[in-house]
């Protein structure tokens, strides 16, 4: 009687374990592991590491810049020169190099050639695979340049060649002013006859708020819409505003009826 309790109880167990072995386990998202719970120690990976590279060896010497002994040669000046250069030096310094040799008057009329390609002067030495130490580079002189410096006039020619230069002559000399200079701002308008016209009498119709009733009425009579003669009339009066007191141009504002900039 008592096994079979007890086979009972084993069954319950074992049916109730494979239940909840069976069920999902549901972590909420804001759950957090008690400090409590947390391992003692870190888990560390058994990685193997390298070996640490000595200070000596064949990888040290490769490193070193190596020396190049190259050939320049100016075919059109059939003139040559060997040019010493390291492999970690840029083409730029390799033309200064040439340029030392007498090969050329500056870095900036040179092209180097390597079988046909040139070479870029901000490239390094060793960036050009077939270029090495007993290569032949052929130099090339940009339009304008002399293709020797030797081709440059000296600097001690005999003196007769100076006497038979003739003197320089007097060149005229030409004062050239500015569209927007004083004399411009101030040159009287062609429009107005001032000999006919006194200034006073001008700038007194200008005053006038007359005038620009009358030329009010005349653009609105003239533009089939009252705010194109509006705009005119506002053009003719910003002309000529700066020839106007604030006192003239307040009561023209106010007599003729309108609003101007």
């Amino acid at each position: 009687m008592h096994v079979a309790a007890d086979e009972k109880s084993i069954n319950f167990i074992s049916a109730l374990y494979r239940r909840v072995q069976a069920k999902d386990i549901t972590i909420p998202a804001n759950a957090k592991p008690r400090l409590s719970d947390a391992d003692k120690k870190p888990h560390l990976v058994d990685i193997p590491l390298a070996d640490v590279p000595s200070g000596s060896g064949s990888g040290s010497s490769s490193n070193t810049p190596a020396t190049l002994n190259l050939t320049v040669k100016n075919v059109k000046a059939s003139q040559s020169a060997e040019i010493s250069v390291q492999s970690s030096s840029t083409i730029a310094d390799l033309k200064y190099k040439v340029v030392e040799a007498a090969l050329a008057p500056s870095v900036g009329a040179q092209r180097l050639l390597l079988k046909g390609k040139a070479l870029m002067d901000d490239k390094l030495v060793k960036d050009y695979d077939t270029l090495s130490s007993g290569g032949v580079l052929t130099l090339m002189l940009r339009g304008g340049a002399p293709s020797t410096p030797s081709s440059i006039a000296p600097s001690n020619a005999p003196s007769n060649a100076s006497s038979n230069t003739p003197p320089p002559q007097n060149i005229p000399h030409v004062a050239l002013t500015s569209a927007d200079s004083d004399s411009a701002r101030t040159a009287p308008d062609p429009a107005v006859d001032m000999h006919s016209t006194t200034k006073s009498d001008y700038e007194a119709t200008l005053a006038d708020s007359r005038l620009w009733k009358k030329l009010a009425a005349f653009l609105n009579a003239e533009f089939k819409s009252d705010e194109y003669g509006k705009r005119a009339l506002e053009t003719f009066f910003l002309s000529i505003k700066s020839t106007l007191s604030p006192s003239e141009i307040a009561r023209i504002r106010e007599e003729a009826g309108f609003e101007a900039m």
